[in-house]
């Protein structure tokens, strides 16, 4: 017992103070880049293609040493950044600014997005957090409608993701897996390099996706990309059938939950 909590409210006291730090970060992140306009435009000036490879011959290095001009308070600026997908020169592409980490820059086209954004995170928190005390005060009646609630948030996070990923204008684009990349030495993750055309130019990126089976990533796979005719950004899934479902059935028995709540509690 911790006072008056037994571990397992405990437990749940900490994954919900974990998600919701987690999202109050994100979100101050996210204002504080906003505020300072920390995204703009470069131009790629060279690349310079950077690999290594281990005994096995795995790659455990490869990026591309990437010079980018940009323009800061009306004064043009240069920089070199590391990236992980090849640009061509000439090319212009959205470019970071991170005043938090010394104003280290990063090119941001094709990067990952989340499924659960910070408000997700922040709601899912509280509601775990204020579980145990909930049973304390009121019952396990009260936690069911909390759990309810849990499962209609992320239900609904699925279905808003399905239908942003819905929305995009994008064209497919064949791409073949022609490399691996371990992430380190010791370390199971293994991660595809994917090859593939763009306005007749071949290119290459470094997958946001990992593995620890060798099986998943054989070279020669063929795979598709896709890339937002509005953006111009490469995405490597298209709309998920799955996540919508998901969602629907996460919403249904949210419903359920509720409806039977109420009715223990005599409201029905």
């Amino acid at each position: 017992m911790f006072g008056g909590l037994t571990i397992q409210a405990v437990f749940l006291v900490v994954i919900g103070a974990a998600l919701l730090v987690t999202g109050t970060s994100g979100l101050r992140r996210s204002i504080r880049m906003k505020k300072q306009k920390a995204q703009r435009t470069g131009k790629i000036l060279r690349i310079s293609h950077v690999e290594k490879r281990d005994e096995e011959g795995f790659l455990i290095q490869n990026y591309y040493e990437t010079r980018i001009e940009y323009v800061e308070n009306g004064h043009r600026q240069q920089a070199t950044v590391k990236s992980v997908d090849e640009f061509q020169e000439g090319e212009e592409v959205r470019i970071l600014k991170d005043n938090e980490r010394g104003g280290q820059l990063r090119i941001v086209e094709n990067e990952k997005s989340a499924v659960f954004g910070p408000w997700i995170l922040i709601g899912a928190g509280i509601l775990i957090i204020s579980m145990p005390f909930v049973q304390k005060q009121y019952g396990d009646a009260y936690v069911s409608a909390i759990l309810a609630a849990l499962m209609f948030l992320t239900g609904a996070a699925l279905c808003a993701s399905y239908g942003k990923d819905k929305k995009r204008n994008t064209e497919e684009i064949k791409a073949v897996l022609t490399d691996v990349l371990k992430w380190q030495n010791g370390q199971k993750k293994k991660y595809p390099i994917l090859t593939y055309t763009l306005d007749g130019k071949e290119r290459r990126m470094r997958s946001r996706y990992n593995s620890s089976s060798p099986v998943n990533y054989k070279k020669g796979k063929e795979i598709t990309l896709y890339r937002d005719l509005e953006s111009g950004r490469i995405l490597e899934r298209g709309p998920k059938l799955s996540m919508l479902t998901g969602g629907i059935i996460l919403i249904l028995i949210s419903a359920i939950g509720a409806i039977s709540t109420l009715d223990v509690l005599g409201i029905l």
